[in-house]
């Protein structure tokens, strides 16, 4: 099913959302719930943003300008701080990677690299082990490379791997796979989140994580440490996620006799690279090199090296992404003269209802730790979890609960800062070890797999229009339930087997 040919339950349940909306908007403003006024106020607009969201009633990024603009008209913030995240870094990081894969697709290498990866010996001829391969190398990448970025320059990979595997694919099996290339980019989307847990560097929550812990609680963990159990349940999480994109979206055939062929017809038909391809090739790896750089100084030369503090200052993701963007607008294409590899006009196509809809989910996380909305929450829950919150197992799965669907509508940073240090002071005050809770929430603020505003991979794989948000919502549940056992159980069983726990 397209985007234009709807199902009844879509337009119920837009039908559904014009009307649950602004009920469940008035019913919060109205109802007691001991809250400060900016918060109580913030709570019925937020409460009615997620509806809008979950509905589809309007637009998802006319939903997310609407929110801070209620906001602001409600004075629950002035404007300048409720629309100051529609300027964050992660945003411009956005659309440079829109950049940068307008610019593989405009010269021709995101399918180039497909048909590479569809060649390969162990892949010819198998969709499902094509898209297997999809996630892995989505989860390797996002162990070094921010989950944004990875998602940005794969998506026209998987995009292209979609389209040749449809190509080879009889007429009346066509239709088929369009369900099969909806399962291919959430594979590769909710890789790109796990396999960020993976490293220190692999996503902002974790360092930040780790420097709570370091000023809180006097605990520092070393590279190693933290690798020793983030690769083991990264590697669980993704075999699920894997295992179930399998049965939930299989591939209508278990192999395509003519895609070997067909992949070879077309790799030939290709001919070598093009001077527009090398050139947009050079972009891309230039703009890895950049986002790899900072890191790779930290490790040889140590972070208080003048190198590594001026590229940790100077080469942060955003900045790098816009660089690499704009530079693919300017360098020549080779096809024709004055024509860039990105002509200006192309790039200015890219989707930017998806970077409105990013921004309204940082503006309404940012409002909501700074109303105290955010940590009204997180005690409420606590107290209500009640002596289940004052043991070590209990803080850890009670409090890894509610970051795992906090996380779902809150900016996972956002979440993590305000969240890490209340729970190593609940943790502390309670006699109780803070290091495995903390490991197991920051982990779960990254996985928010539910919703296209839970993180920027999932808005980039939304942003394609070939995902259907039931989908993403289906298959998020069940990653989000299942990856929630998998870190208590690695919490509460590999943590103290590594000798990081009680």
């Amino acid at each position: 099913m397209d985007r234009v040919a709807r199902s009844a339950f879509d337009v119920a349940r837009q039908r559904v959302g014009r009307v649950l909306a602004p009920l469940v908007f008035f019913a919060l403003l109205v109802a007691p719930t001991g809250l400060p006024a900016p918060a109580h106020r913030l709570a019925a607009i937020f409460a009615a943003t997620v509806v809008l969201w979950v509905s589809e009633a309007v637009p998802l990024g006319a939903a997310a300008l609407v929110a801070p603009a209620l906001a602001v008209a409600m004075d629950v913030t002035p404007a300048a701080k409720a629309f100051a995240p529609f300027a964050s870094p992660l945003i411009f990081l956005f659309l440079g990677g829109f950049m940068l894969a307008l610019g593989l697709s405009e010269q021709g290498l995101d399918r180039r690299a497909a048909l590479w990866l569809l060649a390969r010996d162990w892949v010819r001829g198998s969709p499902a082990r094509a898209r297997t391969a999809v996630g892995l190398g989505a989860f390797a990448c996002s162990m070094w490379i921010s989950n944004t970025a990875t998602t940005a320059m794969l998506i026209p990979v998987a995009l292209g791997l979609c389209s040749a595997i449809r190509g080879a694919a009889s007429p009346e099996d066509q239709p088929k796979f369009d369900r099969f290339a909806e399962g291919m980019l959430l594979t590769l989307t909710y890789a790109c989140s796990i396999g960020g847990i993976v490293t220190p560097i692999g996503t902002a929550p974790n360092v930040i994580a780790l420097d709570f812990l370091e000023r809180q609680a006097g605990v520092q963990l070393d590279f190693f440490q933290w690798i020793s159990f983030g690769l083991p349940t990264g590697l669980a999480t993704l075999a699920i996620a894997l295992v179930y994109a399998h049965r939930r979206f299989p591939a209508p055939v278990a192999r395509l006799d003519r895609l070997t062929a067909e992949v070879r017809d077309q790799l030939h038909k290709l001919g070598p690279m093009s001077a527009g391809e090398r050139r947009a090739a050079g972009v891309f790896f230039l703009a890895v090199a950049g986002w790899l750089l900072p890191s790779i100084l930290k490790v040889t030369l140590g972070a208080a090296h003048p190198a590594a503090q001026w590229a940790d200052r100077g080469l942060q993701e955003g900045v790098v992404a816009i660089l690499a963007g704009v530079l693919l607008c300017v360098v020549p294409g080779g096809r024709r003269p004055g024509v860039s590899v990105l002509p200006w006009d192309k790039a200015m196509q890219l989707d930017w209802s998806t970077l409105y809809l990013l921004g309204g989910g940082f503006s309404l996380g940012a409002m909501m730790f700074d109303t105290g909305l955010a940590e009204a929450l997180a005690r409420g829950f606590l107290a209500g979890a009640g002596p289940l919150a004052s043991s070590p197992f209990g803080l850890l799965a009670t409090a890894t609960f509610l970051v795992l669907w906090l996380t779902e509508v809150t900016s996972n940073v956002a979440t993590t800062s305000m969240m890490v240090p209340v729970l190593i002071a609940i943790a502390q005050a309670a006699g109780i070890d803070p290091l495995p809770t903390t490991l197991c929430v920051t982990m779960a603020a990254s996985f928010a797999f539910t919703l296209p505003v839970s993180t920027p991979p999932n808005a980039i794989a939304y942003g394609t229009g070939l995902i259907r948000i039931q989908s993403m919502i289906r298959f998020g549940v069940v990653l989000d339930v299942l990856g929630y056992f998998v870190l208590i159980a690695c919490g509460a069983l590999l943590l103290p087997a590594l000798g990081l726990g009680p």
